[in-house]
């Protein structure tokens, strides 16, 4: 539909095959913010245990992507023979299927049954990283008794960062491994951790440090995205450096559902958009008129419907039990979908 709306307005389709995906790096360097957060909080009021937490991000992320995946195999195999486009995956198989349970996919190059299926991966990988860091800086802690375990973390936190910027983000097939994305992820770590950490210097000091990496990596290796991920952090040590007052306009009770939603929208995007492009493929292919209401429709229907997924299914306690009831539906209906042919 984009396309043909290119036709009135021809920097839409640029905008949204080339920038768009730019708001990544915001997405990175926020949730290593509210990691660092979420992990400094809890660590004077409760030991550290590293597999149970990786294992309730993993049911916390994996519960509404596979729902999300089974409508993704059900709508890519109803429009197949009405709609052919690139952005449709063949028919599932077995492996397929339990790449996708594990978010082993990509790395054992398996299509992706939607579009985004890459970054769930990338942040299950990056929150890995992150608490490995963690517990490893609670184990220093332990042998050492000194110091501060939330400064040992960013320690790991920073030198993982500086590897990425410099080093694993030049490679440009690294894409499916979360230390490619470690720079951005890294310094909302190293942000989010800087109040607890008891560092002598300002949260300005911080934001000139950071200031001070990018213009480097940028001399060395200009990259747009390094750029977004740099002015994010920045802007984050301007909200650290205000005492993280928030701004009232997004306290308001609209933005804070949208808010809540975001994963799930996210993650049912694609199945929307792909019947509703079906359907006016169909009946008004060259019409932009049309077109362009059938983007405006995407839109609201993905809103939607990410806020009814993240009520009935995100929102609910995760569990082993849930986890699993999901991945066989994803199996029931990927083998439905083979067997139907």
């Amino acid at each position: 539909m984009a396309k043909v709306v290119a036709v009135w307005v021809p920097l839409l389709e640029v905008f949204l095959l080339d920038y768009a995906l730019m708001a990544v790096q915001i997405f990175l360097v926020v949730g290593g913010y509210l990691n660092a957060k979420s992990w400094a909080n809890a660590v004077p009021k409760s030991a550290f245990d590293f597999f149970p937490r990786l294992l309730l991000r993993y049911q916390r992320l994996t519960i509404p992507l596979l729902a999300a995946l089974s409508v993704a195999v059900a709508i890519t195999a109803l429009v197949r023979p009405y709609f052919d486009h690139s952005s449709l995956s063949n028919a599932p198989s077995l492996m397929q299927v339990v790449a996708h349970i594990f978010l082993l996919q990509d790395i054992l190059d398996f299509e992706a049954f939607s579009a985004g299926v890459w970054y769930v991966a990338v942040d299950f990988q990056l929150f890995a990283m992150a608490m490995a860091c963690a517990s490893l800086a609670q184990v220093w802690q332990g042998l050492s008794g000194k110091g501060s375990v939330v400064r040992k973390a960013f320690g790991f936190w920073l030198m993982l960062t500086l590897c990425s910027i410099f080093v694993w983000n030049l490679n440009p097939l690294g894409e499916i491994w979360g230390a490619y994305f470690f720079g951005a992820y890294g310094l909302g770590l190293c942000v989010g951790a800087w109040r607890y950490a008891g560092f002598k210097f300002s949260v300005r000091n911080l934001a000139l440090l950071i200031f001070m990496v990018g213009v480097v990596a940028m001399a060395y290796h200009p990259r747009d995205r390094l750029m977004l991920a740099i002015a994010t952090a920045l802007l984050l040590c301007w909200y650290e450096a205000n005492d993280c007052i928030a701004i009232q306009y997004f306290k308001w009770k609209w933005i804070r559902e949208l808010s809540n939603a975001s994963y799930a929208i996210f993650l049912i995007h694609f199945s929307v958009s792909l019947s509703v492009s079906a359907v006016v493929f169909n009946f008004w292919p060259e019409n932009i008129s049309v077109n362009a209401v059938g983007l405006g429709v995407s839109f609201g229907l993905s809103v939607w419907m990410g806020r009814l997924i993240h009520q009935a299914i995100e929102t609910p306690k995760p569990t082993w039990t849930r986890c699993l009831q999901w991945a066989a539906t994803l199996m029931a209906t990927s083998t439905c979908v083979i067997l139907l042919g």
